[in-house]
């Protein structure tokens, strides 16, 4: 059961929503809370069944540890605390890619453990390590065990994110339960809710299916088709990620919680640094809070903080997965945040705004294609397919994946041939993607906070989104961030 399915939208999100707001009305607070965490749970199952019992486990064991450490703040026991969650998640996570780095300095085989593998375990594993240290630091109430449950496998966030704190979610529940459904709320969820479902269906998936062709036949890439298989995996994460978490927001906005924001127009920056305060941005709060400033951050020198930073960059990219693609890949934007630093530290000039965002633009994409590989060899033939392949026609199974059924139908008017409408298609997507990442204040990255107003433009841009995107559910993949 995902965001984008008949039975999420029109019978799990209705009654779980429904279930909520008439338990709480009849006075049943508890009644309600417990229902929605058995929503919640019942939601995480229907995705992936063998990890819910690690997800119940670890939030028991976690709110034991949360409740001692309220009541009497104990390092060991934060201490404990930490070493399993961490040890659980890099059991899970990364145990097969250490076994297989030290066959390979051994000079033996290898044959991967089965090991089960939660879905989401990274997200909720980082709730649960925030809770904990704020628990130490006095900063955490004391939740019932239904509670901080919820707060944990809240079924908005819970596989995906945003990453949410504890003070973010109960606080916003209690509030949601005593004053009952507000209709403002729930129009600003709806739009959200149809805004991600457009980014993901209409867009992202689009984007990716022909990346997906490009990246099959890396041998066979020629400099054209890697540039649109580069620039369509920048947009295909992006619109995949924020659509996620745009849908996530607004079912959040349901039950009148709202999520904290993840993102805010990140392919506007004009300089690495204000990239990643525009990108998954709650990862970015997370580790700058409860890394990066416990590592002292920039109050011990200014080697310190560069060291800092390059650390946090290269355990946020392991974060993201078992894979020297990824340690790559945030071992780069660790090395440029590095070089930005470095040049505030002994100049006060900066580029012009077109030539920062350029240089930040391209360097962001280059990134990725670290990101998308699936290993080093293929992300290094990848690069020098695109630096040295030769410019020629795009290949038919990348240009056909662009070929929408909207697009034949607006080409029955126009009656350009195949292999033209490919290119013209091809071109439309990623200029449409181009510009709907840049437009100022871009209203796909907003939560519309206080501002919003249900007016009857809204609803007829709500109402048609959720309809395409409905009508185009068939042949959805699941969501990029899954893997993570």
């Amino acid at each position: 059961m995902l965001f984008h399915s008949y039975l999420f939208l029109l019978v799990f999100l209705p009654l779980a929503a429904g279930g909520w707001f008439f338990l709480n009305r009849r006075g049943y607070a508890r009644g309600a809370a417990l229902f929605l965490l058995c929503a919640s749970l019942v939601f995480y199952g229907a995705n992936d069944w063998r990890g819910l019992a690690v997800l119940v486990l670890s939030m028991l064991i976690n709110w034991r540890l949360g409740r001692r450490l309220t009541d009497a703040p104990s390092r060991p026991v934060l201490i404990l605390g930490l070493v399993l969650n961490l040890g659980v998640l890099g059991f899970c996570k990364y145990t097969n890619f250490v076994l297989s780095n030290l066959a390979l300095l051994l000079g033996r085989s290898f044959a991967p453990l089965s090991l089960l593998l939660p879905l989401g375990i990274s997200f909720f594993t980082f709730q649960q390590v925030a809770y904990l240290v704020d628990a130490y630091r006095g900063q955490a109430e004391t939740y019932t065990l239904t509670e901080y449950c919820l707060f944990v496998s809240f079924f908005p966030c819970v596989m995906s994110g945003p990453i949410a704190f504890h003070n973010e979610i109960i606080p916003a529940l209690r509030r949601s339960a005593v004053r009952g459904f507000d209709w403002e709320d729930g129009a600003r969820g709806l739009t959200l809710i149809a805004c991600g479902l457009a980014k993901k269906v209409l867009l992202a998936d689009t984007l990716g299916n022909a990346v997906n062709a490009a990246w099959s036949n890396l041998s066979g890439l020629n400099a054209s088709t890697a540039l649109v298989a580069m620039l369509g995996y920048t947009f295909q994460l992006y619109f995949d990620f924020s659509g996620y978490c745009d849908v996530a927001t607004g079912a959040a906005r349901l039950f009148g919680v709202p999520l904290p924001r993840n993102f805010d127009s990140p392919y506007r920056a004009c300089s690495i640094a204000a990239f990643w305060e525009r990108w998954h941005m709650t990862m970015t709060r997370f580790f700058t809070r409860y890394l990066y400033i416990p590592l002292g951050g920039s109050r011990r020198g200014f080697t310190r903080t560069c060291v800092n930073t390059l650390l946090v960059f290269l355990i946020s990219g392991l974060w993201h997965g078992a894979n020297w693609t990824f340690l790559v890949w945030g071992g780069l934007h660790g090395l440029a945040l590095v070089a930005y630093k470095l040049r505030d530290h002994f100049t006060d000039r900066h580029l012009p705004r077109p030539l920062g965002w350029l240089l930040t633009f391209l360097y962001v994409n280059l990134c990725w294609v670290f990101f998308r590989a699936p290993d080093l060899s293929s992300a290094r033939l990848f690069l020098t397919r695109l630096l040295t392949g030769g410019w020629s026609r795009l290949p038919y199974d990348v240009y056909s994946c662009f070929m929408t059924t909207e697009v034949k139908v607006v080409n029955q008017v126009l009656g350009l041939q195949s292999q033209t409408l490919g290119l013209t298609a091809t071109i439309f997507f990623l200029v449409l993607a181009l510009v709907l990442s840049l437009v100022p204040g871009n209203a796909l990255d907003r939560t519309r906070g206080e501002r919003f107003r249900p007016s009857g433009r809204t609803l007829a841009v709500t109402t048609v989104l959720l309809v395409w995107s409905v009508l185009s559910f068939t042949g959805v993949g699941t969501f990029l961030y899954f893997n993570f």
